[in-house]
């Protein structure tokens, strides 16, 4: 089923949330796309929009999961937090060159194979494709100056990061915020992982499937309440220098969070 829509409705939040089209339409006039609008519409696999729209709004397409094709007009200018999570089919798209942000959680569980990021992006907010687990790489152009922790996550698939933006690297498999001395993320498929000793803190070792023990030779803090969680076979920590920041989730959903041996020095 199609639903193309002739004028510029106000349309608002949750309007065809767990609808079941397969195709919309939104008419020229229409600036923008209301948060959740079509959350969870699970037989949804095509939208177009107009030219004239300038922003997307929280979760318009969470949950999408046949999306497969929708065009991002040159004019958009902003798409907030977690709009393509868990659209599972949607493969490829082209964002639009004046684009100066990637919200958080953007494209967190989707179906991403490759995506080009536009010089003059300024910002990649925290999970924008973690778990995207076809995404085969990543290159971050020169211009960004933010980056969030935990953009990727570690996947057969992934072949790592390409960074040219002035302040971050990346080292053995980890891209690191030079000013913070931060590890933000780390898609290694090592089993026995040093953690560089350029590192005093660590946002996010998460959803790593590989690791089995990891090696922390300098004092480290943790720098959020999760961060090695979904870690499904790590085993062992040997934080060497000491570590500061863990809490009841720093491990969630690990599974066997209970044998995980800490070396706390």
């Amino acid at each position: 089923m199609k639903l193309e829509l002739r004028t510029a409705l106000a349309l608002k939040y949750n309007d065809f949330i767990g609808a079941t089209f397969e195709e919309l339409v939104l008419p020229e006039g229409m600036t923008e796309i209301p948060g959740s609008l079509c959350e969870d519409c699970r037989q949804l696999r095509k939208v177009v929009l107009p030219s004239t729209i300038k922003r997307i709004d929280v979760g318009a397409f969470n949950g999408c999961r046949k999306l497969e094709e929708i065009n991002l007009p040159d004019g958009l200018e902003e798409i907030a937090d977690n709009v393509f999570q868990g659209c599972h089919a949607l493969r490829d798209i082209i964002l639009p060159p004046g684009l100066k942000r990637l919200s958080p959680e953007l494209f967190d569980n989707s179906g991403l194979k490759s995506i080009e990021l536009p010089n003059g992006l300024e910002s990649i907010g925290y999970w924008a494709f973690y778990a995207c687990n076809s995404l085969k790489s990543l290159e971050i152009p020169s211009s960004v100056r933010e980056i969030g922790f935990g953009i990727v996550s570690a996947h057969d698939n992934f072949k790592g990061i390409v960074c040219h933006a002035e302040g971050f690297h990346v080292e053995n498999d980890a891209l690191i915020d030079d000013k913070n001395k931060e590890l933000l993320c780390c898609w290694t498929k090592q089993e026995h992982y040093v953690v560089a000793e350029c590192v005093d803190k660590i946002a996010s070792f998460s959803n790593n499937c590989f690791v089995k023990t990891i090696t922390v030779k300098q004092p480290v803090e943790l720098t959020t309440e999760d961060a090695f969680a979904f870690d499904m076979v790590l085993n062992e920590i040997d934080f060497q220098g000491g570590v500061t920041g863990i809490t009841k989730d720093t491990f969630y959903l690990c599974n066997y969070p209970s044998k995980i041996k800490i070396n706390n020095k």
